[in-house]
């Protein structure tokens, strides 16, 4: 996907010659993608054994306490590890083992800001079970914050075998954990307020494996308390956007969870995720592949080359936009044909909103195949003012759709999201000069025509 660079010299001359950037990236590449899709296979398998052992109101609480999870997973980083990744000093051990301490100090505020937020939360949607629920989710988001920062040495260097691996044993020792939590739940005919306590153990279970191996299956430096203070300003200065962008994404990303629970009951939001955990296959994909391979390269690429990022950056969106478009157009012929073999009849609306949701990605995908390089050159303040407009459109679209069409409207809104925010992120791109008009327009105007026929047949 990316250009190879020069091999750099070694200090002794018997040293083997590093891999090429080229190597690096296509190696990474693999180890990632084939990890996500082994990945997904399993999340789906498990997901749909749990569906005929719970009830759809357990993953709409799920779904709400994942989405609290998530706020305070994507906050505990503040742009820890993509500073060490960006940073010169990324394989400074004082400089690692400060990020450790700030990842930790980081963990505890938010466990017991999950805390503090549980009561309200459960009266605002009605549930007192987040009551309970919220604060044992939080146990989950402390304990990843004492992750070692192996994980981001690993990430950096695109060395990025032992980090599947890693992840994978994580996924499955929780997903196992969960299973059997959920089918003990069933054969003991446990009430709906006992039993949804299945799908939170698979969570903190994998949290623990995942930490465990952090410290003692990856290789680089090992982590002691120690505070330098360089090394914290460096952190502060690259990460006070970040966490602005990063509070935004999680709105972005989350915040259809937040409403639709409020506007159509938890039910719905059962139903929802379904669908929406089935849309965001090819975003998943795409997405982690941007986090764990584009963004070193670019990064890479953008502290020893700068002139190469445009033409890298281009084929690199071909390729990724290529691959998103094939997942959703298959969502959109088959969306209903596979949530009817998928799930049972109380899941049948998950299939109309399959296709609407992969409609939307094939614009969405668009504009954000170029966040991972405003984020190698640094631009972190334009990436939240992006952000900012991105949940400013989204959640007018949602409302308005609402207003207009009921559950099928919030959907609409929710996939026009990525039409009405692109001429945004046009001006910012060409301000930039890194836009490809070449690239999304005609995408965007094809786009356009298959959602018109799609949405005019479901209307």
């Amino acid at each position: 996907m990316t250009e190879s660079s020069m091999n750099k010299p070694t200090d002794e001359p018997g040293d083997p010659q590093p891999l090429s950037l080229k190597k690096r990236v296509i190696r990474g590449s693999v180890w990632t993608l084939g990890g996500h899709v082994l990945s997904q296979v399993i999340r789906l398998g498990s997901n749909l054994i749990v569906s005929r052992l719970l009830f759809p109101e357990a993953f709409g609480l799920m779904a709400l306490v994942y989405t609290f999870l998530s706020c305070l997973e994507m906050l505990s980083d503040i742009g820890i590890g993509p500073s060490v990744i960006q940073s010169k000093r990324g394989d400074d051990p004082k400089f690692l083992n400060t990020a450790w301490v700030l990842s930790i100090g980081r963990g505890f505020v938010l466990w017991i800001v999950s805390c503090i937020i549980a009561l309200p939360v459960s009266r605002f949607y009605n549930e007192p079970i987040l009551l309970y629920m919220l604060p044992v989710a939080g146990l989950g988001t402390l304990m990843l914050s004492f992750q070692s920062t192996k994980l981001m040495t690993t990430n950096r260097a695109l060395e990025l075998s032992r980090m599947t691996i890693m992840d994978l044993v994580g996924q499955v020792a929780g997903v196992s954990a969960m299973v059997v939590a959920a089918w003990f739940a069933h054969v003991t005919k446990a009430p709906q307020d006992l039993a949804v306590w299945a799908l939170l153990v698979g969570t903190l279970i994998g949290a623990a494996v995942r930490v465990f191996m952090s410290h003692y299956f990856l290789k680089g430096v090992n982590n002691r308390f120690e505070w330098d203070p360089s090394a914290f300003q460096e952190v502060q200065r690259f990460g006070r956007w970040i966490f602005v962008s990063t509070l935004l994404t999680f709105f972005a990303l989350q915040g259809n969870n937040l409403i639709i629970p409020r506007l159509l009951g938890v039910g719905f939001l059962g139903v929802f995720s379904s669908a929406s955990n089935l849309a965001n296959t090819a975003s998943g994909v795409l997405g982690m592949v941007g986090t764990r391979v584009l963004y070193p390269s670019y990064a890479e690429l953008a502290r020893d080359r700068p002139e190469r990022l445009y033409p890298v950056l281009k084929r690199t969106r071909l390729v990724l936009n290529g691959m998103n478009w094939g997942i959703c157009l298959l969502f959109i012929v088959f969306g209903k044909a596979l949530i009817r073999f998928m799930y049972d009849a109380r899941y049948a609306d998950a299939g109309w909103m399959l296709q609407i949701l992969a409609l939307g990605s094939l614009v969405t995908m668009i504009g954000s195949t170029y966040t991972n390089v405003l984020l190698a050159q640094g631009q972190t303040f334009m990436m939240s003012a992006l952000m900012a407009v991105q949940v400013f459109v989204q959640f007018s679209c949602m409302f308005v759709g609402y207003y207009l069409g009921g559950e099928q409207g919030v959907l609409i809104g929710i996939a026009a999201t990525g039409w009405a925010l692109y001429p945004f992120q046009a001006i910012c791109f060409a301000k930039l000069k890194i836009w490809q008009p070449e690239v999304d327009l005609p995408a965007i105007a094809l786009a356009s025509g298959i959602a018109m026929l799609v949405v005019f047949r479901l209307v």
